[in-house]
């Protein structure tokens, strides 16, 4: 016995896809260990910062590399949490004061890149307000990561882990959300 299949196109996924899906749970399981762990975030906090701001660079570039429009803007933004997230993990014996300096830094370049690459599309973008939100919130946690840098590691761990777990989590629900087509018949990423 026999089926016919000819009707029934394959399942489409995509390399960027499955990488965006990857990426994702790495964020999410870093954003919970930070959240739930923040005795051993205390010990490899620079680590698990800098890892959090790679895969957030990371994810940010290959996201942009699908784009048909403003890829540049959107490597350039995740190439600035990459070399911030490098910089927090290869310092040698970093301080708080530091990787604090380090990572509100990265947040707010990116998060202001973010919020006028959004403005930018707007008219192209039905969903840019959201990118302005996601923009600000980098911004609000990376100028609370520079102006309070003797915070303890619990509310570092805490503050950035609810960020990069939701944001992980935000990246799995994109990586597997029905794939549809734009207005112009395009298949969307």
């Amino acid at each position: 016995m026999t089926t016919d299949v000819t009707g029934v196109s394959p399942p489409r996924h995509t390399g960027g896809r499955v990488a965006v899906g990857l990426l994702g749970v790495a964020a999410l399981v870093l954003g919970v260990v930070l959240l739930f762990d923040p005795v051993a975030a205390a010990r490899t906090l620079a680590l698990l910062l800098g890892l959090s701001l790679v895969i957030g660079g990371l994810l940010e570039i290959a996201v942009g590399w699908g784009a048909r429009t403003r890829r540049g803007i959107a490597i350039a933004l995740g190439a600035v949490l990459v070399i911030g997230g490098l910089l927090a993990v290869a310092w040698p014996r970093i301080t708080l004061f530091t990787l604090a300096l380090i990572t509100g830094t990265s947040l707010i370049i990116h998060g202001a890149g973010r919020v006028g690459a959004a403005l930018l599309a707007r008219e192209e973008e039905s969903g840019w307000g959201w990118l302005v939100l996601a923009g600000a919130v980098n911004i609000i946690v990376g100028v609370l990561a520079v102006a309070w840098p003797k915070a303890t590691v619990l509310v570092l761990s805490l503050v950035l882990g609810a960020q990069i777990a939701a944001f992980g989590a935000l990246l799995l629900a994109f990586a597997f959300r029905p794939l549809g087509t734009r207005a112009s018949g395009q298949p969307v990423f």
